[in-house]
């Protein structure tokens, strides 16, 4: 986080700005770099509560409705949350501008990139939350935490690049009632029931018209909406769109910006977001080449993806949580023709988040499923017995049933 965080929300249509202490928002955040893991600890009503990120795939809430231990201690609950593997993009990448040359020397790529890439790249991050996301937070501090904790993740993703390094600060955050363009469809896997979804390629053009010059070096735009196409024929197909966003948008006057979604406190965009940030910043799908600088050409072999490589930018099943260094590379060149203003730090950096944590917020996991799934029924602990947590309802609406007859995951994919 930033010092000094910039809050921005509606009053009676008036926009008013907040500025928050960075410093403090982060106190009750920690992570582990190695188990690429981040959680809040909370001490509320005397006992603490954990929530958050274990692992890639193991998330920690705390269970309130559950009995006490003998030393009053909370029950916690350790969930697994399945990648959705599949996923379409709707990215709206660049045409080549480069012919393709694939001649490189040592010496032309030093000195085509060091003459005013710093060491460090701090991308400087604008968040945009709407209505469906941000009403599920009590607090704007709760809001804040959250997204301080995703962006500490998203970060561990990034450490591995060089030439520059690149982190990313967040910077403001703004609240917007309704951004994505919408459309009503049925519930997909749930009986007899719709949902709002949110238009993935209208939303996205409605973005870039309105918001798509930054005030930082990008603004990622959040909806608590299940991303979808509004296709004929309706079916689990069309909500494969997760993300999306233009190829180098990262310091563009007009298109710096992308659009993830996330289910609030699941901490699944995660995932998405160093998928699109990487396109943001110049690279593209694993398997296709883009030419930035003609003395920064990509490999050969970049146009090859080898099935099981499972890197963040694999076109369909990213999963191993680290770049390729095809992707390294092109983000390199991308960077290398930024202008030096893009590097120049516009607020003032926390330094005081090396080692810390996550956010004042408590949630049980049928209030999970609640808000991942609207037309949610219930959650009944004897149903997680011999399995995973999982969201479910009844084959019916016939609530005289005890069966739970359809199973789902929250979201937790990538792409």
């Amino acid at each position: 986080l930033a010092d000094s965080l910039v809050f921005t929300e509606s009053n009676g249509g008036i926009a008013t700005e907040t500025i928050m202490n960075g410093t403090e928002l982060e106190r009750n955040l920690y992570q582990d770099r190695k188990k690429m893991a981040a959680v809040a600890v909370e001490e509320i009503d005397d006992t603490i509560e954990v929530m958050g990120v274990l692992s890639d795939k193991l998330r920690i809430a705390p269970l309130p409705l559950m009995a006490r231990s003998e030393e009053g201690h909370l029950a916690h609950r350790i969930y697994e949350m399945e990648h959705s593997m599949y996923h379409e993009e709707n990215d709206a990448v660049l045409p080549d501008t480069f012919p393709q040359e694939h001649a490189r020397t040592k010496g032309r790529t030093r000195s085509a990139f060091s003459k005013h890439v710093p060491d460090q790249f701090l991308v400087e991050v604008h968040v945009i939350v709407d209505e469906p996301h941000y009403s599920m937070f009590a607090l704007k501090e709760h809001l804040v935490t959250y997204l301080a904790l995703t962006f500490v993740l998203v970060n561990m993703r990034y450490e591995d690049t060089s030439g520059p390094n690149i982190q990313f600060l967040l910077t403001s955050i703004q609240k917007e009632e309704g951004f994505a363009r919408t459309f009503l469809e049925y519930d997909i896997g749930w009986p007899d029931a719709n949902r709002t979804y949110a238009d993935a390629s209208p939303t996205y053009n409605h973005l870039l018209e309105q918001y798509g010059r930054s005030p930082a070096d990008i603004t990622v735009a959040v909806t608590g909406l299940i991303l979808a196409d509004a296709y004929e024929c309706f079916s689990f197909d069309d909500v494969g769109v997760q993300g999306q966003a233009r190829l180098g948008g990262v310091c563009n006057v007009n298109y710096s910006i992308l659009m993830v979604e996330d289910v609030p406190m699941s901490f699944g965009m995660v995932n998405l977001l160093p998928h699109e940030l990487g396109h943001a910043l110049g690279a593209p799908h694993d398997g296709k080449t883009y030419k930035w600088n003609k003395d920064l050409p990509p490999r050969n072999n970049c146009s090859k993806v080898r099935k099981n490589d499972h890197f963040i930018m694999h076109p369909s099943e990213p999963g191993n949580q680290k770049f390729s260094n095809c992707s390294k590379e092109h983000m390199t060149a991308f960077i290398s023709t930024l202008s030096t203003s893009c590097f120049e730090l516009k607020t003032k950096r926390n330094c005081t988040t090396e080692v810390k944590e996550l956010p004042g917020v408590s949630i049980n996991l049928t209030k999970n499923c609640q808000i991942a799934h609207p037309n949610f029924l219930e959650w009944k602990w004897e149903f997680t017995g011999n399995c995973r947590f999982q969201c479910c309802s009844r084959l019916s609406l016939n609530y005289d049933e005890v069966t739970c007859g359809v199973e789902h995951s929250l979201p937790d994919g990538a792409d």
